[in-house]
């Protein structure tokens, strides 16, 4: 297939038609939130509702129905003015592709995979910390780097994509032994069709191998998804079965070990070494008045105990009721209400299984 799509693309006109826009988001919340065991903390609170980010876009016709394309993209903290990550300005996306109106399209370089792009379109509200990627971590806002992807065209409301990053990873530390290459394959269908979005997706990386005792241990994630809009509600439900880690490696720092190998963020050794999580969301949007109202519940149930304590993990729960009224086309104010039992903000789970209550009021705006 990409050797198709390439050979399509050879045929270029003397003069291309260009397009280039320069697009983003800003969005700062007055936020106040209370972790168990601790005092209430009000602070400002960069994408509340979604996140502050600014970014180019680009695509250039090459003749017939064949166009190249690339996107770079990062993330701001709008509280400090000052990049999400600042080693890397386009934290988000940095890609260059071409595509063919029969071909579909191929892209190359820093993304999102084609598992987390599909599946996260059913979510209702993005609230930050307490959307569908709370629990449901494959479809939270995360980018792999060293990325091919390929998505193809819609056929009667179908779409199938493919993606696989040659390293995922990180560089290990100086003295580190072993290799740390985290290869991360993603495969996705998805249906839209009218007031239908339907989703599934298979994402799965290479074998943790900094320590011979989890050698063969591969973190994985089966996703399902769906959403129907009745034009006076719009109704989600999304499933994920989540062994041995989370694949996008969003789960915060992780074992000191696996830091140290460049294999940050696959969660807690419980998780890495063996464990599954089940995840189930249900969500709601209601139009009311010139505004909407919505509503998300997620569950989660990891099958380990703690190693410090011998506990039992217990069963996490996310719920938020939100409501965004729009003054503009582009400018919105929202407000949001979340709470979790037994979840972490930054890493979804944690030994001290704490619970988390949010209160946001915000502004977003769209250039």
């Amino acid at each position: 297939m990409c050797a198709a799509l390439l050979a399509a693309m050879v045929a270029m006109p003397a003069q291309a038609q260009t397009s280039v826009r320069l697009y983003g988001t800003v969005d700062a919340a007055i936020s106040a939130t209370r972790v168990s065991g601790a005092p209430t903390q009000k602070s400002l609170l960069s994408g509340g509702l979604s996140d502050s980010l600014w970014g180019l876009q680009g695509r250039e016709a090459l003749g017939g129905d064949s166009y190249a394309a690339f996107a770079l993209e990062g993330g701001l903290d709008a509280a400090h003015g000052a990049p999400d990550d600042p080693a890397r300005p386009f934290n988000y996306q940095s890609w260059v592709g071409v595509g063919n109106a029969s071909l579909g399209e191929l892209r190359l370089g820093r993304q999102y995979t084609v598992g987390q792009a599909y599946v996260s379109a059913i979510e209702v509200g993005a609230w930050r910390d307490f959307g569908v990627g709370a629990l449901l971590r494959a479809s939270d806002n995360y980018q792999v780097s060293k990325q091919l992807s390929w998505r193809s065209p819609q056929w009667g409301g179908v779409q199938l994509g493919a993606s696989y990053s040659f390293d995922a990873g990180d560089a290990p530390a100086a003295g580190t032994t072993g290799s740390a290459t985290y290869k991360l394959y993603s495969l996705a269908l998805r249906y839209e069709d009218g007031p239908w979005l339907l989703a599934a997706s298979w994402e799965q990386a290479s074998a943790v191998r900094w320590d011979a005792a989890l050698a063969g241990r591969r973190p994985s994630t089966a996703q399902l998804g769906a959403s129907y809009n009745f034009g006076v509600a719009r109704l989600a439900a999304g499933w994920s079965r989540q062994r041995n880690g989370f694949v996008g490696r969003n789960g915060g720092d992780g074992p000191a070990q696996l830091q140290a190998a460049g294999l940050k963020g696959l969660g807690p050794i419980e998780f890495i070494d063996g464990g599954r999580l089940d995840a189930l969301y249900l969500a709601a949007s209601i139009p009311l008045g010139r505004g909407e109202f919505q509503m998300q519940w997620s569950q989660a149930r990891p099958n380990w105990d703690w190693q410090d304590s011998g506990a039992r993990a217990r069963t996490s729960q996310v719920v938020s009721l939100g409501y965004i009224y729009p003054l503009s086309l582009r400018t919105s104010v929202y407000a949001f209400a979340a709470h979790g039992r037994a979840y972490a903000m930054d890493v979804a789970l944690d030994a001290s299984q704490p619970s988390v209550s949010q209160l946001a009021f915000g502004l977003n705006t769209r250039f």
